[in-house]
């Protein structure tokens, strides 16, 4: 697959973490919503959340007024983070070289994916980690 099989926006399916012992866990609920972009010119930017994130009252909070127990109920349900991509076709995978994320610990990290396309769909897998296997697949948005 090539840079060109990528491009374009993506709206997330689901989010499916096999952990260790067999159990499958959704981390971002039955029915998450995700918009995944990826550009021509090598950008990336994914952001994924819970549809069942509590509301903050307002649609511009003044967020330093915001009760600390309602923010991080907020956070708990939001993935971000953005920055420049590359291809690994002989390796099957998708490295997305983070630039800028929610969680400040992967800046500057990279978040690499193998990636299969199948039927319309893009599905990727992170690395397992402490044997808990995820499984994020994608569907072209129209």
């Amino acid at each position: 697959m090539l840079q060109e099989d990528f491009i374009g926006s993506w709206h997330l399916i689901d989010y499916v973490t096999q952990l260790a012992d067999g159990t499958a866990v959704e981390p971002l609920g039955a029915a998450p919503y995700g918009l995944g972009t990826y550009t021509g010119d090598g950008w990336m930017s994914a952001h994924l959340m819970r549809r069942d994130r509590l509301s903050l009252g307002s649609a511009r909070p003044a967020l330093d007024r915001i009760a600390p127990d309602l923010l991080v109920a907020t956070a708990a349900g939001y993935i971000g983070y953005a920055g420049r991509y590359t291809v690994d076709a002989v390796g099957g995978r998708v490295i997305h070289h983070v630039e800028t994320a929610f969680l400040p610990d992967w800046i500057g990290t990279d978040m690499i994916r193998e990636y299969r396309f199948a039927d319309g769909i893009l599905t990727l897998r992170p690395p397992a980690v402490g044997g808990a296997a995820s499984v994020l697949r994608w569907r072209r948005a129209c």
